[in-house]
């Protein structure tokens, strides 16, 4: 995808999209393209539900987190080149995500994170997150890598979650152009 997307046609991507595997570049940009995409993303996230978004989950391939953890409206936060810098305890939580729409599976995570980011502004910034705060960071972070939640449960949720990533893989084919309509374009 160009390094300049048309915003208004940003989607959330589902599993198996291979693009929610890819490995999220530096973002140096904190102008108005950062502006329209985190509007953009925001608005994604709230119409699905969700209190996290990464720019890999619309196909956007640059480290770049929109998240609102406290459920206000109003209260999105942006964040270019997030990293964990610090993790803490441990805590084992149900988790979901929106690339993934119909699965929730136990997730052990970090109970408290340190965080570095860059403010929409610009601003570097170090804080700490705990709670659903600290398990949205890691999840989206994972996303920036090219990971997903389901990357991380046990051998028995896996088993238990298969013919849900069975029925998204079969949506997805149906999605995709067919063989013959791809050798016209």
């Amino acid at each position: 995808m160009s390094r300049f997307p048309d915003v208004m046609k940003l989607r959330i991507l589902c599993y198996p999209d291979p693009r929610l595997r890819d490995h999220a570049g530096d973002l140096k940009d904190t102008g108005s393209l950062v502006k329209e995409i985190t509007l953009r993303m925001a608005e994604l996230m709230g119409e699905a539900g969700g209190v996290g978004l990464a720019a890999t989950q619309v196909g956007w391939p640059y480290r770049f987190v929109v998240l609102n953890t406290t459920g206000e409206p109003g209260k999105i936060e942006a964040y270019l080149n997030p990293e964990i810098i610090a993790r803490e305890g441990k805590v084992v939580a149900e988790e979901g995500c929106l690339s993934l729409p119909g699965l929730w599976a136990k997730v052990r995570r970090a109970e408290r994170v340190r965080v570095r980011a860059t403010r929409a502004d610009g601003e570097v910034v170090e804080f700490d997150a705990e709670g659903l705060a600290a398990r949205a960071w890691q999840h989206e972070i994972d996303h920036l890598e090219g990971g997903l939640f389901v990357d991380r449960v046990g051998a028995a949720a896996k088993i238990l979650l298969r013919p849900r990533l069975h029925s998204l893989e079969k949506e997805y084919k149906l999605l995709l152009p067919s063989d013959e309509a791809k050798k016209k374009k």
